[in-house]
């Protein structure tokens, strides 16, 4: 489920946020910035400082995920995992660790540990930032549940999924999980209806040919 784009986005636009959220503290206490810089290119060379030693914390807490990526797709993943807790735990609000999350949980899933997963998943949820992760970590709840046989909150997990992001990229992946969940839990009507909207949603795709079999396998024989 590789999201490194999604890191990326998110720190080419870290330092931006740095600076912008000095400035308006400045234009918020401009009498206190002045008063303690003494001069307004003092209040600019600390604003820098105060960027600088920012931009340092979240750069290094980038490097440290990158580090427990490289060390996951070598192999080690216990020791990415280790690394993963170690930086969740010393910078919890850092945007990196919300990504570590994420990166846990898709750890986690394929090894069939999806209560940690959804664990992983839900203290993104909980967080809410950065929102670009969201519809990554519903989407992958919705999966992880029905992999756990947890169809019934699989199903609530998905229609909320495809309420909030109907656009979305994973949107047609999220929809097969809906269906097939309706499926096993023996609703067979609904299971058609979310089959249908997959082939008229998602036409000309793999997405639209798989329910368009799935369809045709559920349809019941025709009376000679």
């Amino acid at each position: 489920m590789g999201k490194q784009w999604v890191r990326q986005e998110i720190k080419r636009n870290e330092l931006q946020e740095l600076v912008d959220s000095a400035l308006v503290w400045i234009s918020k206490n401009q009498q206190l910035a002045a008063g303690i810089a003494g001069g307004a290119a003092v209040v600019v060379a600390a604003v820098c400082i105060f960027v600088y030693r920012m931009h340092s914390t979240q750069s290094a807490t980038w490097d440290r995920l990158a580090l427990a990526e490289d060390t996951a797709y070598a192999g080690q993943v216990d020791s990415a995992l280790q690394q993963i807790k170690d930086l969740t735990t010393q910078y919890p609000s850092s945007q990196a660790a919300a990504y570590a999350l994420l990166f846990e949980g898709d750890i986690l899933f394929p090894r069939g540990q999806y209560k940690e997963a959804l664990d992983a998943y839900n203290k993104v949820l909980e967080n809410s930032e950065p929102k670009v992760l969201q519809p990554y970590a519903l989407g992958d709840s919705a999966l992880a549940q029905e992999a756990a046989g947890q169809c019934p909150q699989a199903v609530q997990t998905a229609q909320h999924f495809l309420e909030l992001y109907p656009d979305h990229f994973l949107a047609p992946q999220v929809h097969a999980s809906l269906a097939r969940c309706l499926a096993t839990a023996g609703q067979a009507d609904q299971a058609r209806t979310a089959y249908q909207k997959i082939t008229l949603q998602y036409p000309d795709t793999s997405w639209a040919a798989w329910a368009k079999t799935r369809l045709e396998a559920a349809a019941p024989l025709a009376k000679p």
